[in-house]
């Protein structure tokens, strides 16, 4: 299996060579179908626009991006063209979950906020934002959720 790959992807450089793929490595802005073109699968980044232009004639089933967002992806091409695609969705959670924890800790401590005494409105409680409501609420703040598409679909809390 022959995989292009964006070359500023972190840790991933000699891995899949690992697992018995064939890598070859490019910036991200230098994808072009002349270099995709026998390709299995991308691996890239936001820089790397996955659309009809680039994709069209070529034997790629399958894009990774190593981003939350996907918009440099043309979902609705891949779709048509029977390509998968997968994003990092909720990579992040984790570090701005400690992110916040630690500031509302230093704004108690610094600031003399009293967190049980205050409210913290999360707007999206996805990946992210269900994760610091519950820090929130575990710090003993009032926690107001607000998230329209998840109501939408019925779920509570939101």
């Amino acid at each position: 299996m022959k995989v292009i790959v964006d070359e500023k992807v972190p840790y991933i450089k000699d891995t899949l060579e690992l697992l018995g793929f064939t890598a070859v490595y490019v910036p991200g802005d230098k994808f072009s179908n002349e270099i995709i073109k026998d390709a299995d699968a991308l691996v890239i980044r936001t820089r790397t626009k996955c659309n009809e232009e680039l994709l069209k004639g070529s034997s790629v089933r399958f894009i990774a991006t190593a981003t939350i967002g996907f918009d440099h992806i043309d979902t609705s091409y891949c779709k048509r063209a029977g390509i998968e695609w997968t994003n990092a969705a909720g990579c992040n959670s984790g570090a701005v979950e400690q992110y916040i924890h630690s500031v509302l800790l230093l704004l108690q401590r610094d600031k003399g906020l009293s967190l049980k005494d205050s409210t913290i409105g999360v707007i999206g409680v996805g990946h992210v934002g269900s994760r610091i409501a519950r820090v929130a609420g575990e710090l003993g703040m009032k926690v107001l959720l607000n998230d329209p598409p998840r109501k939408d679909d019925g779920e509570e809390g939101s």
